[in-house]
C-alpha cells in the first residue's frame, strides 16, 4: 500500500490509516490545521475516501489539487444542504468514495448538531453494511465531544472514533483545547500529533498522554515551534516536523494585504447529480430545507404584519413600487428620506441591468421589504456599515474587536464602546465572545431565510439565492 508522507522525519503506511483513530491538538497558531491539512491532502492524494466536518469553512482549499465536495452551509459550498438531506448525502459519499467537506460554518449551532448527528449516523449505518475504508475529520471536536456532557451527538461521535476500526471508519479528531475533549475518545487515539499548547488544564491533559515527568512535558512543549509537534503511538514517542500544506489554507491569518483564493478543481457533474438526487429523494416536497411547496402562504396582508413585526417597521404597507418609471435616484438624495418612503433605493446598492432584471421577478412585497432593510441599514453609524460591509465580503469568517478595527481603519474603541448590538438582535450579526475575545461574524443566509420565510413558496430555492447573493453585493457596497 501507498504511504502518507507527513513531513520530512515521519512517514506512515496507509495501511496505518485504515481504522486508525488520530488526534491532533494545540493552540491557534501552533500548526495544528496545518498538520490536518497535510493528512487529508495524502488521504486525498492516495485516493482514500473521506468526510471533514468543517467548522470555519477553511477546507475548501483542497478543492486546488482535489476532486473533493463541498456541501453544507458556508461561502464556498458546491451544494446547499440541510439536515434533511445530510443522510442521504453521506451514504453516496461512504458507498461511491466521493471525498466530502462537509461546511457547517454558517449554520446556528442547533441546526449545525442536528445536521451533523444526520451525517455521521448514516455513515455508521452504511459502514456496517459495507465495511469500507473511509476517514472521519472533525475540526473542533471539543464542540461534538465535551468532556462531562452527554447527547446523541457526543454519543454518535464517541461510538465512530472508539468503535469505528471494525466498520473501517477512521477518525481525525482536532481541537485547540484538549481538555474541553471527552477523555474516553483521547485515551483510545492510537495516534498523537500534539502541538503547543499554553493553558494548564491543556497541560496536564499532555502529561497524562505522554511517558515523561510533568516538568519534563511542560519543557518539551512549551519549546515546540510552530508546524513542530510530538508525535505519539504506542510504540514511539518523538518530535517531528510536518510538512506545509500544498493547497489553499481557508484559515490563514488576516494581513494588511490581499489574499487571492486560487482557482478551485470543479467537481465532475455526475457526482453533482448523484449529490442532488439524494437530496431530492430527502426532501422532495421542500424549498430551501423549510416550506412546502405545494402550501404557499398567499395571506399577503398576514405577511406585510409579519414582515413589519420583524424588521421594527411601523405603519401600512406603501404602494407597489413602479420600478419600470420611476425617477434616477440622485446620488445624495438618501440622506433625507423619510420612514415611509419604502419604494426608494439608496444610490449604492443600484445593480447592473441583469440584476435588476433578476430582482423584477420578485413579488413586490419582497421588493418594498429589501428596500426597508437597506434603507435601515444605511442609517447605522458609519463604523457599523464598514463592519456590515467587511464581514459580507468574507462570510462565513468570525472576527475579534481587533482585528475588525485593524481591517475597517476603525478605532477599536468605538467597537468596544459602541458595539453593534441592534444588528446582533435582528440576528444579522452573531456575537461570541471566547478566550480570544469578542467575535462577530455575519449570518446573511440564515438572516434572510428567516426575514423573508412567508415568501419561501414564491422564491424557491434559486430565488432565495439570488435575493442572499444581491443582499451580500449592496451590505459590500455599504461601507
Amino acid at each position: 500500500m501507498g504511504t502518507l508522507n507527513i513531513g520530512p522525519d515521519i512517514k506512515l503506511g496507509l495501511d496505518e490509516a485504515i481504522g486508525q483513530c488520530a488526534a491532533i491538538l494545540g493552540i491557534r497558531g501552533s500548526g495544528k490545521s496545518n498538520t490536518a491539512g497535510v493528512i487529508f491532502e495524502e488521504l486525498l492524494a492516495a485516493r482514500y475516501p473521506l468526510s471533514i466536518i468543517d467548522t470555519d469553512g477553511e477546507y475548501f482549499g483542497l478543492k486546488e489539487k482535489y476532486e473533493v465536495l463541498v456541501v453544507g452551509e458556508g461561502e464556498n459550498v458546491d451544494i446547499e444542504l440541510d439536515a434533511e438531506s445530510a443522510a442521504g448525502v453521506a451514504e453516496v459519499s461512504l458507498r461511491e468514495g466521493i471525498p466530502v467537506v462537509v461546511d457547517v460554518s454558517g449554520m446556528l449551532s442547533d441546526d449545525r448538531d442536528a445536521f451533523v448527528l444526520a451525517y455521521l449516523a448514516r455513515l455508521w449505518a452504511v459502514a456496517g453494511k459495507l465495511r469500507k475504508p473511509y476517514m472521519i475529520g472533525i475540526e473542533e471536536c471539543h464542540e461534538f465531544i465535551p468532556q462531562g456532557v452527554r447527547s446523541p451527538l457526543k454519543d454518535t461521535v464517541a461510538r465512530i472514533a472508539l468503535r469505528g476500526r471494525k466498520r473501517g471508519l477512521g477518525t481525525v479528531i482536532i481541537s485547540q483545547r484538549s481538555a474541553k475533549v471527552e477523555k474516553d475518545v483521547l485515551t483510545q487515539a492510537g495516534m498523537m500529533f500534539l502541538h503547543r499548547v499554553v493553558h494548564e488544564a491543556d497541560m496536564r491533559v499532555y502529561s497524562e498522554i505522554l511517558p515523561w515527568r510533568k516538568a519534563e512535558v511542560k519543557e518539551e512543549v512549551a519549546a515546540l515551534a510552530t508546524g513542530s509537534c510530538i508525535f505519539f503511538t504506542s510504540q514511539t514517542v518523538r518530535k517531528v516536523s510536518v510538512r506545509l500544506r500544498e493547497t489553499f489554507h481557508g484559515g490563514f491569518t488576516p494581513a494588511f494585504r490581499p489574499v487571492e483564493t486560487p482557482k478551485l478543481r470543479q467537481v465532475r457533474g455526475e457526482i453533482l447529480a448523484a449529490i442532488q438526487q439524494a437530496r431530492a429523494d430527502a426532501c422532495p416536497t421542500h424549498v430551501a430545507g423549510h416550506v412546502e411547496a405545494d402550501q404557499p402562504r398567499s395571506d399577503v396582508a398576514f405577511r406585510e404584519a409579519w414582515l413589519r413585526n420583524r424588521m421594527g417597521s411601523a405603519g401600512t404597507p406603501p404602494p407597489v413600487d413602479d420600478r419600470e418609471n420611476a425617477e434616477p435616484v440622485d446620488a445624495g438624495a438618501h440622506e433625507s428620506w423619510g420612514e415611509e418612503d419604502d419604494n426608494v433605493v439608496p444610490h449604492w446598492v443600484r445593480r447592473d441591468n441583469d440584476t435588476e432584471e433578476a430582482l423584477e421577478t420578485f413579488p413586490d412585497e419582497i421588493l418594498r421589504q429589501r428596500a426597508r432593510l437597506i434603507r435601515r441599514l444605511d442609517r447605522r453609524p458609519v463604523h457599523e456599515k464598514r463592519l456590515l460591509a467587511f464581514l459580507a465580503s468574507r462570510e462565513p469568517r468570525a472576527y475579534t474587536t481587533t482585528e475588525l478595527a485593524a481591517w475597517i481603519d476603525c478605532a477599536e474603541a468605538a467597537l468596544v464602546s459602541e458595539p453593534p448590538s441592534e444588528l446582533v438582535e435582528m440576528g444579522l450579526l452573531h456575537r461570541e465572545r471566547l478566550s480570544r475575545g469578542t467575535t462577530y461574524r455575519i449570518r446573511l443566509r440564515p438572516y434572510v431565510t428567516e426575514a423573508f420565510e412567508p415568501f419561501f413558496s414564491e422564491l424557491g430555492n434559486d430565488g432565495l439565492h439570488r435575493l442572499v447573493g444581491d443582499l451580500r453585493q449592496a451590505l459590500t457596497e455599504l461601507g
